[in-house]
Formats: structure tokens, C-alpha cells, sequence
């Protein structure tokens, strides 16, 4: 297991064990959670080394085991942190059939804890979404024909987990993915408004209002940008950033077809930038994607590759000068600018970066020249 970053992950699980103590009940048995120490389905924080308390970076290890061996997974780990919930828990679910975050879910509505989910219509007919509303949970679904794509959690107003990874058992155990823990408030705001939008409002994508509270904030001297679409047109705000790029550019994308992201990238590789890319091999060959225009370029200081995960590469993630990380739910492409409802997290810190860099240069190892 490759420990990413300093905080919390051990705090969780002594939590859950002072727990099962004072109420005499095994809580990592009675919902299916097991010590994340050892994590065969993903990369886990923790360990020193880095002096950040505020944030953990969790990739997936996809091996895809057959499904009775496939245990011991991030899900588990975001599972115990919801049953840590004392007040609120919101979950923006597009895809979930995992168990131990389902089973949290309902644990929580049977505490007593104020339990909020939205998912997109196409998947409301889930297993996993058919527990949570026996269990008592109401569940928003956007009944647009654009999708609900977001995939984040918010525990009781402070804890934001977001990423690339769907709540399934896939995208923990066979999927390339990325989600990133928050102990921020103010971040957390930002996810708790967008959660009233969709829940309470009934209003997904570019019928929300741009109203995000904190799109730029600082965390012990960080800063962070954080945006929602498509109320906002996101694919601008990562244009611009890449634009920025003075030395390289690294990224790794499920799709890729967006012209302004795309033509600021060619831009600065024309201007002498370095970059490198992953593009999910299925799509990849298409008349919309970057990765033929890429390719076709032929130029020394760009270089493309299609991804060697046999399932699914599932990042979104560009890494500009190894010092800003752009990751989330959006995928590169019209579909996310303009019609999805979706979130993006803009870190500008190199040590923050340096993880996202690692995982890069495993997802470029294993991928075809």
C-alpha cells in the first residue's frame, strides 16, 4: 500500500474502535468495514512525511479481483468517516452500488442524522438506491436528459470527499480513479450550497444559480479554487489556468474533447511547454477527440498515450508545472461545460501536486505508446 499523505485515515478508525467499546457492538462488522491499513483496492493516506492535516489523497489500484475477493477498499474508508457523522451527511451520487457507503447511509438515518442524496435518473433504479429509500432516505434524481455527474460527499458541514470515483464497487477495484478528503469548512460550504440547489431546489446543471460562496479560498496558506457547472462554464476557468503553464503540462482523461481546453493546451505546447497525456483508450480514436490531433502533431515536446488499465482510465486530472493539480468530476468535453451538473477542485500547491505527479507516472508507465 503507498501511503499519499499525512492526516487523518488513522483518527477514523480508532473512532469506529472507541465506538464498538463504549456501545459494545463490532461496528466494522455490523456495516461491512474493515481496517483500511491494508488496502488492496486503493492507495491510502497517512504515514508522516508530509505536514498537512487539511487534506488526503486516496488512488484506486486497479486490479479488479473477482467481486467475492474485493474488500478493504476506499469505500470502506469513506463508509467509516460518514458513520463519524453527528448532524448532516449529503451524498451527490451519479453511480452507487456500494455496500459499506450504502449501509453508512442507512445506519445514519436510523441514528437519527439528517441523511440527503441525489443521483442522476439513469441510475435511481439502483439496487443500492432502492435500500436507501426503504431505509428511509429521500433521494433526489435530475430527471434531465443531461446527467447528475457529480460524485461528493459532505459530513456534518466540514468533511468534503470528491474526485473522479463513482461509489461503486468498479470504480474502487477496477477503475483508474482519484478522491481527495477535505477537513475544510469553508470548502465544505460550497458543496452543502450546490447540495441545497439539487435537493431542495430541484435544480441541476445550468438551471442552478452561480452562487458558490468560496470559489477562491485559502487553507493554512493553499490556495484552492472550487467550481460547479454547468451554472458556470467551467472549461474556461481550466483553460485559463493551463494557458498559465510555463515549463509542462501532464494530464489524464477519461474524455477529451473540449476546443478551449484543448486549443490552450496546443498553445502552450507550440509556445515550447512540455506535455504529456493519458487518454481512456475507448473514445479515444474519435473524429471529437484530442488524442488523433495530438498525435498527428508529431512534435517532440508533445506525447500522447492510450491508457493500459483494461477496464476503465477514469482520471480527469491535469498537473500544471508540478505546482496546480485541476481534478473533479468534470470530463474534458462539451457535454460538462455546458449541460451536466458537475465540480472541479483547482489545489495551486506542490506538494499537493507531487501526489497527483506519482500517479501519473503510473498510469503513463502502464499505458501504450
Amino acid at each position: 500500500m503507498n501511503k499519499k499523505t499525512a492526516g487523518i485515515s488513522g483518527i477514523v478508525v480508532l473512532i469506529v474502535a472507541v465506538l464498538s467499546i463504549l456501545l459494545g457492538q463490532d461496528l466494522f462488522t455490523e456495516f461491512g468495514l474493515a481496517d483500511p491499513t491494508p488496502v488492496p483496492g486503493g492507495s491510502l493516506p497517512g504515514g508522516g512525511g508530509t505536514p498537512a492535516d487539511w487534506y488526503e489523497i486516496y488512488f484506486t489500484n486497479p486490479t479488479c479481483p473477482p467481486e467475492a475477493e474485493r474488500s478493504g477498499g476506499i469505500d470502506e474508508t469513506i463508509a467509516a468517516d460518514i458513520l463519524q457523522a453527528t448532524t448532516q451527511v449529503d451524498v451527490a451520487a451519479f453511480d452507487l452500488d456500494s455496500v459499506p457507503i450504502t449501509d453508512a447511509l442507512i445506519a445514519l438515518e436510523k441514528r437519527g442524522v439528517v441523511v440527503r442524496v441525489v443521483t442522476d435518473e439513469d441510475n435511481g433504479d439502483l439496487t443500492a438506491i432502492r435500500r436507501l429509500r426503504r431505509g428511509g432516505i429521500s433521494v433526489v434524481e435530475d430527471k434531465r436528459r443531461a446527467l447528475m455527474h457529480d460524485k461528493f460527499v459532505v459530513i456534518d458541514g466540514r468533511i468534503v470527499w470528491t474526485g473522479s470515483l463513482n461509489f461503486t464497487t468498479n470504480g474502487v477495484y477496477c477503475n483508474n480513479n482519484n478522491v481527495v478528503r477535505f477537513d475544510a469548512p469553508r470548502l465544505a460550504a460550497n458543496y452543502v450550497a450546490e447540495m441545497d440547489e439539487m435537493y431542495v431546489d430541484r435544480a441541476f446543471g445550468p438551471d442552478s444559480p452561480q452562487n458558490t460562496p468560496n470559489e477562491s479560498l485559502q487553507i493554512q496558506g493553499v490556495a484552492l479554487e472550487n467550481y460547479f457547472g454547468s451554472e458556470r462554464e467551467i472549461a474556461v476557468t481550466i483553460a485559463r489556468n493551463v494557458a498559465r503553464a510555463e515549463s509542462e503540462i501532464l494530464f489524464m482523461a477519461f474524455s477529451f474533447t473540449d476546443d478551449q481546453i484543448g486549443e490552450a493546451m496546443l498553445g502552450r505546447v507550440e509556445a515550447g511547454v512540455q506535455a504529456r497525456g493519458v487518454f481512456e483508450t475507448v473514445g479515444s480514436d474519435t473524429s471529437y477527440s484530442y488524442y488523433p490531433i495530438m498525435r498527428a502533431m508529431n512534435l517532440p515536446n508533445l506525447q500522447v498515450r492510450t491508457d493500459g488499465n483494461p477496464r476503465v482510465m477514469h482520471h480527469k486530472v491535469i498537473i500544471i508545472d508540478r505546482t496546480t493539480v485541476i481534478f473533479g468530476s468534470f470530463n474534458f468535453s462539451d457535454s460538462a461545460n455546458n449541460r451536466n451538473d458537475e465540480n472541479v477542485v483547482i489545489v495551486h500547491d506542490p506538494t499537493f501536486a507531487g501526489y497527483f505527479v506519482e500517479e501519473f507516472e503510473t498510469v503513463w508507465a502502464e499505458a501504450a505508446p
